[in-house]
């Protein structure tokens, strides 16, 4: 295995930590917010980040055994199916100075991991490569977005999840 090839399994190692701290973390705020639209983005990035560790790690073997690129199709989210919309939609979030903080931090980490796939991106020479980590970069900016979306409307909405509106 060549010096660029170690230097990128480095770069990887990097975001699979990230991977799996985040997983852990949107599960864990999954279970401090009562709101179900809002366990249900929560959830979702969770498995957005689990399947981002899994890929990585089916990319990092494959590196390591065969000297390839994977191919990394992306993911989506799930439309958000309310059991009482109505009942959901007008519920307010009850803590929210909490749930602000959660988003303030994922966005923080989003960001950061937005960039460390874009750098990795641009490194990387490989067409699969490069596409595999051009994509995972726009979901990430896709997760801060959103994250983004949701923080300004609890900030200033009165407090009610938007996600799935």
């Amino acid at each position: 295995m060549d010096e660029k090839n170690i230097g990128l399994l480095e770069a990887i190692e990097v975001a699979l930590k990230a991977e799996k701290k985040a997983n852990e973390f949107y599960l864990d705020a999954y279970e401090k917010v009562t709101n179900e639209k809002g366990k249900d983005l929560l959830k979702q990035l969770a498995d957005f980040e689990q399947n981002h560790y899994d890929k990585l790690n089916e990319l990092k073997n494959s590196l390591k055994d065969k000297g390839e690129f994977i191919e990394y199709e992306g993911t989506e989210f799930r439309p958000f199916v309310a059991k009482s919309r109505a009942e959901i939609s007008a519920k307010i979030e009850p803590d929210k100075e909490d749930v602000l903080n959660i988003l303030s931090l994922a966005i923080d980490a989003e960001t950061k991991a937005h960039e460390h796939y874009k750098k990795m991106a641009e490194e990387t020479t490989d067409a699969k490569g490069k596409d595999m980590f051009e994509k995972l970069a726009d979901e990430e900016t896709m997760h801060r977005r959103i994250l983004s979306d949701e923080f300004y409307m609890l900030s200033n909405k009165g407090g009610i999840w938007f996600w799935g509106d």
